[in-house]
């Protein structure tokens, strides 16, 4: 393969997968411009492994792994990753967004009170999950907001099936928890 050919062929791969790479990065760090910088170093660690991608899962997917694995190499060196939840509390979702995650089906026939308690429980479950310990936040971010399967999940975060699926039922468990409080009025 040529040297034009390869960067024609990758500038492709760059303009359809870029979003999505950005926006799981995104999710997982709550910082635009760290999203941005680690969304390049995932497309100029790509690039330059390209020749050795053998083509064994999806070129998607291989990409994820890349971005989630820089992430958290960005965070342990930052000591940004411990066993502790780290609480953002003002941390925004981007608006185009948030559709990935929670499917809000518009109707007009709902009363104002209805539609803003519907709001405010769409905040409250982001910010929720951005509250979440790393490891959860990564299997929540992957499966409901980037709709990744289980296989490929695991593939993306290089464990187990069976450890993809324990670790999603633990955050969502956790967030049941969290968001069963806030209902109830508890801090």
């Amino acid at each position: 393969m040529t040297d034009k050919h390869k960067r024609e062929e990758f500038r492709q791969i760059i303009a359809d997968n870029y979003d999505r790479v950005y926006n799981v990065i995104y999710r997982l760090i709550s910082d635009a411009e760290e999203a941005a910088d680690l969304t390049q170093d995932t497309f100029v660690n790509a690039y330059r492994a390209w020749e050795t991608f053998r083509g064994e899962s999806q070129i998607y997917t291989w990409l994820y792994r890349i971005a989630v694995n820089l992430t958290k190499n960005r965070l342990e060196r930052q000591g940004r990753i411990s066993r502790t939840e780290v609480a953002s509390l003002d941390a925004p979702l981007e608006p185009h967004d948030e559709n990935q995650l929670f499917l809000q089906i518009n109707d007009e026939s709902l009363a104002p009170q209805r539609l803003a308690e519907n709001r405010e429980l769409r905040d409250v479950l982001a910010r929720l999950v951005d509250r979440l310990r790393y490891d959860y936040r990564e299997v929540i971010v992957l499966r409901d907001y980037q709709g990744f399967s289980y296989n490929e999940m695991a593939d993306i975060l290089d464990c187990s099936l069976e450890a993809v699926k324990s670790r999603l039922f633990r955050a969502r468990s956790v967030l049941r928890e969290r968001l069963d409080a806030y209902l109830q009025g508890e801090p």
